[in-house]
C-alpha cells in the first residue's frame, strides 16, 4: 500500500476540501485522516473490495492534465462503500495486487533508461536490467584491469559491471544470475560461491501503509546475506527492486556483492540516478559518464597487498610492486597484523611485464568554459583511502553520499574517499587550455612508524577539444607524492597534527542543503566503542580491534540461521545490544532501553574483551508521513591509533552532529564523562543541529570520536558495519532493528505476500559457499 505518504495524506486533505463541490457526503473517503496521520500507515480490511492503486494513480497522473472531475467522482462512488470502524481503530484502503506491481511506466531494457531526464520531467520507466556473475580472466576489453590476467568476477563480463543510469522517480529491476558453478570453485572465487547483491545509498524503504510485503521494494531487497536474505547459491537467481518511493532521489550511489571478497575482485559498477531538472547555478554538464569509479587492484583473489588503482576498471600495473617482507615471519599473521593496522614492512620489488597493454579514462570536455559535474566514487575494498587531484584545477563540492551540500567556493585542490564514501564535485572547466590533456591524479600511500611504505598511483586524462592523449604515459607516484595541496576536502583523519587546519575540510564542516527536520530531539543515545580497549591496562592482551564495544559478529559464524528480516517474531537467543521500547505516548516521545536479556551468563553489559553474538541495536518505529521526525543517537568512539574506520548505515542516511580527535588514546568512558559533565548533564559535548550533512559512511578518526543521528522511520533490519571488507568479515558489524516483524504494521519479508510468507522463519541451508 503507499497511500500514507506524505503525498497521498496531503492529496486527500486538498480532496477532501472538494467533496462539498462534488456534491458528495461528508466521509465519504473511508479513512479517517486523523488517524491515519496518528498511526503512521492504513490498514487493509480484506473482506472489503477496495480500489486499486493503479486505478489511483492513473487519476493522479490525469489530474495534472486537468482530465479529473469525472474519474473522481465515479472513484469517490466506490469510496462510498469503504469504512472506518474508529472503535476498532482499523481503517479501509487500497491493497498492492500484482496488478500494481506490474505497472511503473513504460517498460524498458535497462540500458535504455540511460536518457536526459531534463527533457521528460514527468514521463517514469519501469528499468530492467539483468546481472550474470561469473568468474573469467581479464583477458578481453571491458575487464582488462591493470593489464595482469587474473581470475575476475564480474557481472555481464565488465569490469567494473554495467553502469545502472536511470531518472529519480524510475523504478529499477534487477535480476541477478548466480553462474559461478559453471565457472570456478568456492576455493578460487575467494571462498564463496552464493552471492547477494547490495545498492549502496538506496534506503530500501518499505512503502508507507505496506504491511508484511512489498513490490516496490523495502528491506528484504537490501542484499545482505543472513540479514535481510538468504545469500543465493550458484545456479539460482534473485530479483531485486527499488525506486523513487524507497528512498533513492537523484544522486551518486553504486551496487556491489555483499559476500565475502566478491566485490574486491570485480562484482561491483555504478549507481547514478539523474536529476530531472536543470540547475544552471551549480552545473552546467552532468552526464553520467563523467563518474571516476576508484578501487584498488590485487595480483589474483586471494592476495591481501593491493599493487595498483582502478579508474572505472582501467589502469596500468607500475614499476613497483610490494610484498611480506621475507623476515616478517608467518603470512598469515602478516595479513592480519596488517589489516589490524599493526606494524608491519614490506619489500619493493620490480613488478612483473604486462600481460597486455592497457590505457587510462578519458573524460572529455566538449563544452570548454562550462561547470562540469564529476561524481567520485570510493569503490574501494579494505583499508585504501585514495586521493584525487586535477592538474591545473580546482574544484567545488555540491553533493556527498548522494545528498546535496550547499556549493563550496571553487578552492579545493584535492579530495579524499574512503572504502563507500562518494563526493560530486563541479569543475569550472577551463576556456583557453594548454595542448596536452590535463592530468587526473589518483593516489594512495600507506606507511607505517617504520617507514615501510605502499605508494600505488593511477591516472585518468581531461581532454579538452584538439588535445591529445599521449598513450604509452605511465602515472608517476613520487611526482604524486610531492603535489602542492593547501585545501583538501574530507582528508583521512588519522593525524592530529591536520585537525585543527582550517585549509582541511571534513564532513562535518559541510552544510546540508536541506534541513533535517527536528534534529535536536533526541530519544536516546548510544556510546559504542571501535575497537574496545576499555581499560588503560598495559598488559591486557590486544582482542583483534574488530568489534563494536567489543561484540563481535564474524560471518557467517556468528550470524543467524533465520536472516534477522524473516524472524517472526524476533529471536533474542544469541542476541547482545540494546532494546529500546516507546516509555511514552502523547505529544512528548521517549524510549526506555535496556540490554538484551543475558542468553548466556557469562556475557557482561559490555565485555572487555572480543565476544561473539548477534549484536543488535533495536529502536521503535515512527512513520514519518505527518512531517514528525524522530531520531536516535550513536557516538561512536575510535581508540585505534592508526584505521580511520569509514562507518556504512545501510537503510538509511545518519546526519553527522559532531566529530572530534586527540592527542592520546580515548575510551568510552572518558566521552561519556565529557558528554554528560556539564551543566544540562547531557549533549556537553559540541554538536550542529543546523543543517547538518547526510552521510551514508562516515570516517571515525582516531583517538576520535563521530556524532551521528538516524531516523527512525525505515521498518527492519539494516546492518551496521565498517566497510574495510577484512573488518566486517572479522566481527566489525551490528545490526539496527527498527520495529517489529509482527503488528499491523510490520516490516515486508519479499516482494509478494506468497514469497512473504515463504520467507517468514526461514532458515538459510547454506550450500557451498
Amino acid at each position: 500500500v503507499k497511500f500514507a505518504s506524505r503525498t497521498y495524506i496531503s492529496a486527500m486533505k486538498t480532496l477532501s476540501l472538494l467533496i462539498t463541490a462534488l456534491g458528495l457526503t461528508e466521509g465519504v473517503l473511508g479513512v479517517e485522516l486523523d488517524y491515519c496521520e496518528r498511526q503512521g500507515g492504513l490498514e487493509c480490511r480484506k473482506k472489503i473490495e477496495c480500489p486499486g492503486y493503479l486505478e489511483m494513480e492513473l487519476l493522479l497522473r490525469k489530474t495534472r492534465s486537468g482530465r479529473w472531475m469525472d474519474e473522481w467522482k465515479a472513484l469517490f462512488q466506490k469510496l462510498r462503500n469503504l469504512e472506518c470502524n474508529k472503535k476498532e481503530q482499523k481503517v479501509c484502503c487500497a491493497r498492492e495486487t500484482e496488478e500494481t506491481c506490474n505497472y511503473e511506466g513504460k517498460e524498458e531494457k535497462g540500458e535504455k533508461c540511460n536518457r536526459d531526464c531534463t527533457k521528460h520531467p514527468t514521463e517514469t520507466k519501469t528499468c530492467r536490467f539483468t546481472f550474470e556473475l561469473k568468474q573469467l580472466l581479464s583477458d578481453k576489453p571491458g575487464r582488462l584491469a591493470d593489464g595482469r590476467i587474473r581470475p575476475v568476477l564480474v557481472y555481464n563480463g565488465q569490469l567494473v559491471g554495467p553502469t545502472i543510469a536511470v531518472c529519480e522517480g524510475d523504478r529499477v529491476v534487477v535480476r541477478l544470475a548466480n553462474i559461478l558453478h559453471l565457472y570456478g570453485s568456492a576455493a578460487q572465487i575467494g571462498g564463496f560461491n552464493s552471492t547477494t547483491l547490495h545498492f549502496h545509498g538506496i534506503r530500501e524503504k518499505q512503502p508507507n501503509g505496506t504491511s508484511g510485503w512489498s513490490c516496490h521494494g523495502g528491506p528484504w531487497s537490501d542484499g545482505v546475506p543472513l540479514v535481510t536474505q538468504c545469500p543465493t547459491p550458484a545456479g539460482h537467481n534473485f530479483t531485486y527492486t527499488f525506486s523513487g518511493i524507497n528512498g533513492a532521489p537523484a544522486g551518486t550511489y553504486w551496487y556491489h556483492s555483499h559476500v565475502g571478497r566478491q566485490r574486491m575482485n570485480g562484482a561491483e559498477g555504478k549507481l547514478i540516478i539523474m536529476q530531472r531538472k536543470k540547475d544552471h547555478t551549480r552545473v552546467d554538464v552532468d552526464l553520467p559518464e563523467n563518474s571516476l569509479f576508484l578501487q584498488e587492484w590485487y595480483p589474483n583473489t586471494t592476495n591481501h597487498i593491493p599493487q595498483s588503482l582502478l579508474i572505472n576498471g582501467k589502469g596500468k600495473l607500475g614499476k613497483d610492486c610490494y610484498k611480506q617482507s621475507d623476515n616478517s615471519g608467518n603470512y598469515d599473521e602478516f595479513i592480519s597484523n596488517f589489516k589490524m593496522g599493526k606494524q608491519v614492512s614490506f619489500t619493493k620489488y620490480l613488478c612483473p611485464p604486462l600481460h597486455i597493454s592497457t590505457t587510462y579514462e578519458v573524460f572529455n570536455v566538449t563544452e570548454p568554459g562550462q561547470k562540469y559535474r564529476f561524481r567520485i566514487i570510493g569503490g574501494i575494498g579494505d583499508d585504501v583511502p585514495i586521493r584525487v587531484s586535477i592538474e591545473d584545477h580546482k574544484f567545488s563540492v555540491i553533493a556527498t553520499d548522494a545528498r546535496d551540500v550547499i556549493k563550496s567556493a571553487d578552492n579545493f585542490d584535492a579530495l579524499w574517499v574512503s572504502a563507500g564514501e562518494r563526493y560530486d564535485i563541479v569543475i569550472n572547466t577551463k576556456r583557453s587550455y594548454k595542448k596536452n590533456p590535463y592530468k587526473i591524479n589518483v593516489y594512495h600511500q600507506h606507511k607505517n612508524k617504520t617507514g615501510a611504505e605502499i605508494r600505488l598511483c593511477t591516472l585518468a586524462w581531461l581532454k579538452y577539444p584538439r588535445q591529445t592523449v599521449p598513450m604509452n604515459y605511465t602515472a608517476n607516484c613520487k611526482e604524486m607524492a610531492k603535489e602542492d595541496l593547501t585545501r583538501v576536502l574530507n582528508p583521512v583523519p588519522n593525524k592530529f597534527s591536520d585537525w585543527g587546519n582550517p585549509n582541511y575540510i571534513y564532513p562535518v564542516n559541510l552544510t546540508a542543503v536541506h534541513q533535517a527536520p527536528n534534529i535536536q530531539e533526541v530519544l536516546n543515545t548510544q556510546y559504542i566503542t571501535i575497537p574496545v580497549h576499555e581499560k588503560k591496562d598495559k598488559k591486557k592482551k590486544d582482542n583483534g580491534g574488530f568489534t563494536f564495544n567489543n561484540f563481535t559478529m564474524r560471518f557467517p559464524e556468528d550470524y543467524p540461521d533465520i536472516p534477522f528480516q524473516f524472524q517472526s517474531p524476533s529471536k533474542n537467543t544469541k542476541r547482545c545490544g540494546v532494546r529500546c521500547v516507546w516509555a511514552s505516548t502523547g505529544s512528548s516521545r521517549s524510549t526506555k532501553c535496556s540490554p538484551f536479556p543475558a542468553w548466556d551468563p557469562q556475557i557482561p553489559k559490555y565485555p572487555n574483551k572480543a565476544f561473539p553474538c548477534q549484536h543488535v541495536i533495536q529502536q521503535p518505529w515512527y512513520d514519518d508521513s505527518s512531517d514528525r521526525q524522530y531520531w536516535f543517537e550513536i557516538i561512536l568512539i575510535n581508540n585505534h591509533p592508526t584505521i580511520a574506520h569509514p562507518i556504512h548505515h545501510h537503510g538509511g542516511w545518519f546526519n553527522i552532529l559532531g566529530m572530534g580527535q586527540f592527542d592520546h588514546p580515548v575510551y568510552r568512558e572518558t566521552i561519556m564523562e565529557m558528554d554528560t559533565n556539564c551543566q544540562k548533564k547531557k549533549e556537553c559535548l559540541p554538536r550542529k543541529y543546523k543543517f547538518p550533512v547526510f552521510k551514508d559512511v562516515i570516517q571515525v578518526p582516531t583517538n576520535g570520536y563521530v556524532i551521528f543521528r538516524a531516523p527512525i522511520d525505515n521498518r527492519g533490519t539494516w546492518i551496521v558495519h565498517c566497510h574495510i571488507n577484512w573488518h566486517i568479515e572479522h566481527g566489525m558489524a551490528m545490526v539496527f532493528q527498527i520495529g517489529e516483524p509482527d503488528g499491523p504494521f510490520r516490516w515486508s519479508m519479499g516482494p509478494n505476500e506468497t514469497t512473504a510468507q515463504n520467507n517468514k522463519n526461514l532458515s538459510c541451508k547454506l550450500p557451498v559457499w
